[in-house]
């Protein structure tokens, strides 16, 4: 389902994986765009995203481009980095984009490889801002200690770890 505020008009179409929006009305006449949308994100390394990300944005023109406001929301799944049990996390972003439209020949890891002419793949900058705010590690909670380096097991309560704690043992492994 697609939503648009009675503010703008976008077409929407599929392209693979990617949802694609013309923003033609938005450049050619200002008419700002509000978009309420679920975008399916692939898997990133080790990561899934068992659900669509939910994107509350709005779009306007600003001089010759697009200025693009709003929210991306979407949870990732994966092993916890110290103990490596299943975890589910929230990915919040904030977003705060301008694209400019391309000039000259187009460079699929040049600065606006989300807007060509006049349609912005909105798929592709999910994908782009959602990876680039997953945390370097995830963990189950910051008070996680990891798997023990004597029996493999996790060190966290109920993790099944029996061995005696060792002096200097800081809890991470």
């Amino acid at each position: 389902m697609h939503g648009v505020s009675p503010r703008g008009v976008a077409s929407f179409y599929g392209m693979g994986s990617s949802l694609v929006i013309d923003v033609g009305s938005l450049l050619s006449a200002g008419r700002p765009i509000s978009l309420d949308e679920v975008v399916e994100i692939p898997p990133f390394g080790s990561l899934t995203f068992p659900a669509p990300a939910k994107i509350s944005l709005d779009l306007r023109r600003v001089d010759r481009g697009v200025q693009i406001g709003g929210a991306i929301d979407v949870n990732a799944a994966g092993a916890c980095d110290r103990c490596l049990d299943d975890i589910v996390v929230p990915i919040h972003v904030d977003v705060d984009e301008q694209f400019d439209p391309p000039s000259g020949t187009s460079d699929p890891f040049g600065d606006n490889n989300v807007l060509s002419g006049t349609n912005l793949d909105l798929g592709d900058l999910t994908r782009q801002l959602v990876t680039a705010a997953i945390p370097f590690a995830i963990v189950c909670s910051e008070e996680c200690r990891g798997l023990c380096a004597t029996c493999g097991k996790s060190k966290n309560v109920g993790g099944g770890c029996d061995c005696p704690e060792t002096e200097g043992d800081n809890g991470e492994s």
